[in-house]
């Protein structure tokens, strides 16, 4: 335990310290000796091996088995999402703040839930705890700051299966006699470690579940590299958590090399949409394009996806009309639309009173880049002078030849290398609007898109990689390579469909492999070397 406790920290334990005889008022009439065990592992469901070796936790994601070798895994992260009504560094995070609704979203995604107990500055309260403890079949973690086996019983009584152990605020003695209550109870310890000491002391008190924590406990401030630092310092059979800071899913795709879960809590109840949130976190930045129907809709989105594409092409065996794409927004809500078309005017009155947040321009390239700025600030001032200002414009890249046969979509010319050379520097000039100009995404495709066909990957610039969607020819086969390009998300398309085998199924979304597709997804993280 530090001697000088961070200022923040001091005084939270401090104003805990005075809650202990509130606590044992509160549950004076429970018996620690009766409280029931816990039948719910946090360790298990974040991957630790039971006695055969098979984690519970890989049935609920749908991932290979796993050993804890952070340097050689393949397969899911996991989560422990947090309900959090507040926090020191944010204040007021939900205004709003039912935490029922909120693991119930959760059990969707999560491998454990997390709920703040803390009243004054985290807004929490052993009622919150109960009542996600009741609405979930995930293990739910009381997060307070423990310091007295009373909170542990408390924690117990109230439906938690795991409490959290912050060495920084406890020594040895006292975390060894606190872990060992847990135990009795069958509840697993998240032990939190902030330096090297502390990871030193984690091994040497037996600690199995380890949380990395990347906030500064004397500023508040977040350093993403801890989880690197200590990690490597940690035996293989203790699972890591990462802790704090976890923004998006880049983030969990780079940390994935040194963690087996993370826990995020700000990041989702900050947000007004937070299956929406979730789905971002898990899953990433996924577009499933060319739906036509409502339940591939509805699939696409209990798969994982956050983008349905809607194809305005009558040439397009995908094509879609106003009504049907009304329909299909209507009967999924769950999705942010994007609306496809190669047209470079007339897209107000295409879209207006559909409903979709983005646009897709699959327009040909305008032959240089102050032809896309006037074509793309064209679209943009006809969007917002019908009160279209909240549709963002993605603009689709030809990475091949940029000539098509516009009936079939195939290529009329084969590729050169000049080809490739063109198509890198569009995609340099086209992200340089994104800084500048009226663009928010490029989406990287084959042609003029809808080939089905995937172009060389290796010719995509590092530079445009985080603002481009990879588009073409992605099917089951070569998925984990598309996700290895390291592009903002994927867009799948007829590499999710039928064949034409299926007869009158050919060339609609098949939802298993939507299934399958996005399993493939949440099981990926950034190729790393091993530990």
């Amino acid at each position: 335990m530090a001697t000088n406790l961070p200022t923040v920290l001091e005084g939270i334990v401090q104003a805990r310290r005075g809650h202990l005889e509130e606590i044992r008022t509160r549950i004076a009439h429970v018996d620690p000796s009766t409280l029931p065990r816990s039948t719910r592992s946090l360790y298990r469901h974040l991957g630790g091996e039971t006695t055969s070796g098979v984690s519970i936790g890989d049935a609920a994601t749908g991932a290979a088995p796993m050993n804890v070798e952070r340097g050689s895994r393949a397969r899911a992260p996991r989560f422990i999402m947090e309900c959090k009504a507040a926090s020191p560094s944010l204040g007021v995070i939900r205004e709003h703040y039912e935490p029922g609704a909120i693991a119930a979203i959760y059990s969707r995604y999560a491998s454990a839930i997390s709920v703040l107990c803390e009243p004054e500055r985290f807004g929490g309260d052993y009622d919150h705890l109960a009542t996600v403890a009741a609405t979930t079949h995930l293990p739910v973690l009381c997060k307070d700051f423990i310091i007295d086996p009373v909170q542990i019983h408390a924690a117990r009584y109230f439906g938690a299966d795991a409490i959290l152990l912050m060495l920084s605020i406890l020594d040895d003695v006292d975390y060894t006699n606190l872990s060992a209550e847990a135990a009795r109870l069958n509840m697993d310890v998240l032990t939190e470690v902030i330096d090297e000491e502390e990871v030193a002391r984690a091994q040497r008190l037996g600690a199995r579940i380890v949380g990395i924590n990347h906030r500064n406990l004397h500023d508040l401030s977040i350093d993403l590299s801890r989880s690197q630092r200590l990690a490597a310092l940690l035996p293989h059979d203790v699972v890591v958590v990462s802790e704090s800071g976890i923004r998006d899913h880049a983030t969990v795709s780079r940390l994935g090399a040194h963690s087996h879960a993370f826990l995020v809590g700000s990041q989702l109840t900050g947000q007004s949409d937070i299956d929406r949130a979730a789905r971002r976190l898990v899953y990433g930045e996924n577009k499933v394009c060319g739906l036509t129907r409502p339940s591939a809709a509805q699939a696409a989105r209990a798969a994982g996806a956050v983008y349905g594409g809607l194809i305005f092409e009558e040439s397009s065996p995908r094509n879609v009309s106003r009504e049907t794409a009304q329909a299909i927004i209507a009967a999924e809500p769950g999705l942010d639309y994007v609306a496809v078309s190669r047209r470079t005017s007339g897209w107000a009155d295409l879209i207006e009173e559909i409903g979709v947040t983005a646009i897709q321009v699959h327009a040909p390239y305008q032959e240089s880049p102050e032809g896309e700025r006037a074509m793309l600030q064209e679209i943009r001032a006809d969007l917002d002078a019908h009160g279209l200002t909240e549709v963002a414009i993605w603009r689709a890249v030809s990475m091949t030849n940029p000539v098509t046969n516009p009936m079939t979509d195939r290529l009329t010319e084969p590729l050169t290398e000049s080809n490739a050379i063109q198509a890198t520097q569009r995609a340099q000039d086209l992200a340089a609007l994104i800084e500048d100009g009226p663009l928010e995404r490029l989406v990287l495709d084959s042609g003029s898109g809808g080939t089905g066909e995937a172009f060389d990957w290796a010719q995509i610039p590092h530079e445009v990689l985080s603002v481009s969607l990879l588009a073409g020819g992605i099917d089951l086969d070569n998925l984990s390579q598309a996700l290895n390009v390291g592009c903002l998300g994927v867009d799948l398309n007829s590499g999710v469909e039928y064949g034409p085998e299926s007869g009158e199924w050919a060339g609609h979304k098949d939802a298993a492999a939507l299934r399958h597709a996005f399993q493939i997804i949440r099981s990926h993280s950034t190729p790393h070397e091993g530990k």
